[in-house]
């Protein structure tokens, strides 16, 4: 690895650790400076501002986590297609408690943007995988579309506006009752995307499985954590 590129991975990492451990709001440029004892110079010639930073920290969380997928494939397509979209939401393992960190930010005025970015990188990070499953379903005669690639590429949208939505339920929900979302809150939002999705692909009713009631629960206990702090 060449010394820049080093340079620039141990900001995000430094950056990354501050963020989690102190917030993002209340990490500034100079906290990370002071870990790595680097100039204002050297953190600006890598990274114009700590939002891009984020942004940069997100895309490697969808590139790492997409590789981890890779490595856990099976034979069965359809289950192969539920590990990829249900493991696209960033709502379980590492990708839970990075959001624990992330899910403040998005009430912030570079919010939007940032969560943006995060969904643009898991879409890309997840497109090939998701491509070939579907295209392996079509195969097996348990989906059909005559564009796989364009409908991996919705599909993928699809998941995105699903997670996101999802958030935003959790944070209003505690901004207008001060409360925990419930499961069955959430889970009025994941049945009607995961029936689109089926629509979409035209597999039987069922086919796939995004988020569970177990998988639910689990969330909104640990990012009550998060939101219920602000």
């Amino acid at each position: 690895m060449i010394k820049g590129d080093l340079r620039k991975k141990q900001i995000l990492e430094t950056a990354e650790a501050l963020f989690t451990e102190r917030g993002y709001e209340k990490t500034g440029v100079q906290d990370i400076l002071d870990q790595l004892h680097l100039s204002k110079g050297s953190f600006y010639h890598h990274f114009e501002s700590k939002e891009l930073v984020l942004e940069k920290i997100c895309e490697r969380r969808a590139s790492l986590a997409a590789e981890a997928l890779s490595e856990n494939k099976t034979a069965d397509w359809t289950e192969r297609m539920n590990q990829l979209l249900s493991g696209m939401i960033p709502f379980q393992g590492e990708g839970l408690s990075f959001l624990k960190m992330l899910m403040p930010v998005f009430l912030l005025p570079e919010g939007k943007s940032i969560l943006a970015a995060y969904q643009e990188a898991l879409k890309q990070a997840w497109l090939p995988q998701t491509a070939e499953a579907l295209a392996r379903m079509i195969s097996q005669h348990r989906a059909f579309t005559l564009y796989p690639e364009v409908t991996a590429s919705i599909l993928l949208d699809l998941v995105n506006d699903l997670w996101g939505q999802l958030c935003r339920e959790i944070l209003q929900n505690h901004e207008k009752t001060g409360a925990p979302v419930t499961p069955a809150q959430l889970l009025a939002w994941v049945e009607p995307y995961r029936t689109a999705m089926e629509n979409l692909i035209s597999a039987p009713y069922g086919s796939l499985e995004l988020l569970n009631p177990d998988a639910l629960e689990k969330i909104t206990q640990a990012l009550w954590i998060s939101s219920g702090d602000q």
